[in-house]
């Protein structure tokens, strides 16, 4: 299954690729990534199309840094309630511990652990990204650890700063660049992605310390996230959704989505007692009664949402499914007059 992540992931985007002289908007709709709904706290996207979108917008604007520049635009606020998790625990080391244990609510790709066997005098704050059958992408990479060091000083009250950077990957830039940006020595070519700290650090105190309300935002985000992530017949009604408007929604796009063939794509639905024609169609039907619940939405507009090509074919389907015209069906909603299927 192909992970998720929220698009609180990409803040910052939008402003430093207008910054460089590009257009955000056509480098995130080519990755399937909604433009205007960056700002939406439960919108979601594929994890591969985030480390695509960074690539992409390195390469496109020349940007050898991006990844690292991006970080330095976010704050602990991009992974939502779990920086109130982080800032309400009593020193950096169980801010850790809850980000760690709670990571999977902002992405099940990302995986933060602490490691301090291999020497105690060091420990490390390693991070791991597990997107399967996917690259090793350097842009994701270095946006992430860069997160991690802006969490720890903001932490810390930039007090401190940590011992060493580690990445697995290949120096890009001039060792200045990442010594401007990190503040500390940065060694590549290594084991891990990681923070190097002293056991100092992982025991500074965090003023803002509340036991009482981190169980409560802890609470919340089990609720909220359902304690897993979506099952296969989740992801494949994900990925409909995402397509539908490109007009390009069939199966074989949905399986390269999901790095299957076609064919066994048909064969997993079969075996859950799915049709993929249908899964489509009921998800058409979902989205056609809530964008006919909007007054003043344009029926080619919600056509051409739904994946059709011709307002005619719209028509045909809304009958089908309502018994009546799309503009019937409008009618009768607002008056409440006619009782539909």
């Amino acid at each position: 299954m192909r992970p998720l992540i929220r698009t609180s992931a990409l803040s910052g985007y939008k402003e430093l690729v207008c910054e460089l002289g590009g257009h955000p908007d056509p480098l995130l709709r080519q990755f399937n990534i909604d433009p205007d709904r960056l700002e939406d706290l439960d919108y979601l996207i594929f994890f591969h199309s985030l480390m695509q979108v960074l690539e992409a917008s390195a390469e496109t604007l020349q940007c050898p840094d991006f990844g690292l520049r991006l970080s330095a635009k976010q704050s602990m606020e991009t992974l939502g309630p779990i920086a109130i998790m982080a800032r309400t625990s009593s020193t950096f080391g169980d801010a850790l511990f809850c980000i760690g244990r709670y990571i999977a609510h902002h992405s099940p790709a990302i995986k933060l652990s602490l490691d301090n066997t291999s020497s105690p005098q060091f420990p490390r704050i390693m991070l791991d990204i597990n997107v399967t059958d996917f690259p090793y992408r350097h842009q994701t990479i270095e946006m992430a650890i860069g997160l991690m060091a802006n969490i720890h000083a903001i932490l810390t009250e930039k007090r401190k700063r940590p011992e060493a950077v580690l990445f697995r990957h290949s120096r890009v830039l001039d060792l200045k660049t990442y010594k401007r940006h990190f503040g500390c020595p940065v060694l590549f070519n290594q084991d891990c992605n990681a923070l190097v700290l002293t056991p100092e650090q992982l025991d500074f105190p965090i003023r803002t310390a509340d036991a009482f309300q981190r169980d409560v935002i802890a609470n919340y985000v089990i609720k909220k996230s359902g304690g897993s992530p979506l099952n296969f017949i989740e992801q494949i009604n994900f990925i409909i959704s995402r397509l539908l408007p490109t007009q390009c929604c069939n199966i074989k796009n949905v399986a390269n989505e999901l790095f299957m063939h076609p064919r066994t794509l048909q064969r997993r639905l079969k075996d859950e007692g799915y049709i993929f024609e249908d899964m489509v169609d009921s998800i058409r039907k979902q989205d056609a009664q809530n964008f006919l619940a909007e007054r003043r939405m344009p029926m080619a507009q919600i056509a051409a949402l739904l994946g059709y090509q011709e307002q005619s074919s719209f028509n045909r389907a809304a009958k089908r499914w309502f018994g009546v015209t799309p503009n019937h069906y409008r009618k009768s909603q607002q008056s409440n007059t006619i009782n539909l299927p």
